[in-house]
């Protein structure tokens, strides 16, 4: 990566994991994946190409930057175009007029392209596919470029392989339908998470690499299971560690009784967890307006439903971020600390991510599960109908 963008991990990957997590189909989601890395590397084009396991060869799914001259030239073949990806391993050709692995050399030249960046796209344990990257100019790439080349990969993929897990649902709940003339019911239908864009600061180049780390990791969660509960587990297990506060707490609303749910925590006793479930209107309530709020004295804050609860656990100061999706808040992010604490403009720009991240796997979850809810439910109806 460009020096002066070497320190934008964190950024880029949460501009792209956000883009690909809220994207209206596949498609989209492979488009923006190949344009965001080309424009995070600063380089001439990209492309995403799936193998095709009956001609094995390399079917092209998306691209940026590259002439339609180009893409026409001919089928890539699995064996000959640089087939040690496949084995699950980044390539980087130099000089790729002069390399053996290139298919078409001389179409490369023509393109004006001199360096071929090869990353595995993976599924299942599997090689599905490559994310290639092409320089106009000879290029070197750092471990951390490929880190982050590598990750993105591995968002196409899970991406692939989760929209396959919707669609065979999807299918067989069409096919229920279909077996007896009947249209599939609108609740059926599933739709893309809207998310607010965030406003970001520049992240201290010291902490920005294991933000991305951290950010990858629950992205790859979210992705890798359609388990919400498993994925705000990690989320908040994740929150304590890199911001080092003795307790973290997600939390999500009840429209009906106007409580916050406790859905995951870890560093919290169960006699403080047992004092009973904070409402909307008393607990912190400006944080449901969709604004972070720091209470630095826990003893003296009338913001707080549990004050004396809350010094009895330890705790001296709390900061609540709001959980969007869809454009509303649907839960609190809290994290507790044994002392006054402070936080800086760019833990909150790292918190913020995270928060809008478990809004989208908390969507994501509810669709799929409903989905899946209506599976049964209608198996279960036909089947009854036909006895």
């Amino acid at each position: 990566m460009p020096q002066a963008n070497a320190n934008e991990y964190f950024r880029l990957f949460f501009e792209t994991a956000q883009a690909i997590l809220s994207a209206r189909d596949l498609q989209a989601t492979l488009d923006s994946l190949v344009q965001r890395t080309v424009a995070a590397l600063e380089i001439k084009a990209g492309s995403l190409r799936l193998i095709d396991e009956e001609s094995n060869s390399l079917k092209q799914v998306a691209s940026f930057g590259l002439s339609e001259t180009y893409l026409n030239k001919g089928a890539l073949s699995a064996n000959q175009s640089i087939p040690g990806v496949l084995e699950g391993t980044p390539v980087c050709i130099k000089d790729a007029y002069n390399d053996p692995r290139i298919q078409y050399p001389e179409e490369m030249r023509a393109e004006g392209i001199n360096t071929v960046l090869s990353v595995p796209v993976e599924a299942k344990d599997k090689v599905i596919g490559v994310l290639r990257l092409y320089s106009a100019v000879p290029r070197d790439f750092s471990s951390e470029d490929l880190e982050f080349v590598s990750a993105l990969a591995e968002m196409g993929g899970l991406a692939i392989a989760n929209a396959q897990l919707y669609q065979t649902d999807g299918a067989r709940l069409a096919s229920l339908f279909e077996a007896i003339g009947a249209d599939l019911p609108k609740s059926a239908e599933t739709r893309a998470p809207q998310l607010e864009a965030a406003t970001y600061q520049p992240v201290d180049p010291a902490k920005s690499l294991s933000y991305f780390r951290t950010l990858h990791e629950v992205t790859r969660a979210i992705l890798s299971t359609l388990d919400s509960k498993q994925v705000m587990q990690l989320i908040v297990d994740k929150v304590v560690g890199i911001m080092q506060v003795k307790a973290s707490a997600l939390r999500l609303r009840n429209e009906t009784t106007h409580e916050l749910e406790l859905i995951a925590t870890t560093g919290l006793s169960a006699k403080f967890l047992a004092k009973g479930q904070p409402h909307t209107h008393q607990s912190i309530s400006a944080t449901l307006a969709g604004q972070p709020v720091l209470i630095t004295d826990t003893a003296n804050d009338p913001r707080l439903e549990y004050p004396a609860e809350t010094v009895a656990e330890g705790i001296e100061s709390i900061l609540s971020m709001p959980i969007v999706a869809r454009r509303r808040v649907v839960g609190v992010l809290r994290l507790y600390s044994a002392e006054k604490r402070q936080y800086s403009q760019e833990e909150i720009t790292f918190l913020s991510a995270l928060a809008e991240i478990a809004g989208v796997a908390i969507m994501n979850a509810r669709l799929y599960e409903q989905t899946r809810n209506d599976l049964s439910f209608w198996a279960a109806t036909f089947g009854y109908m036909q006895d």
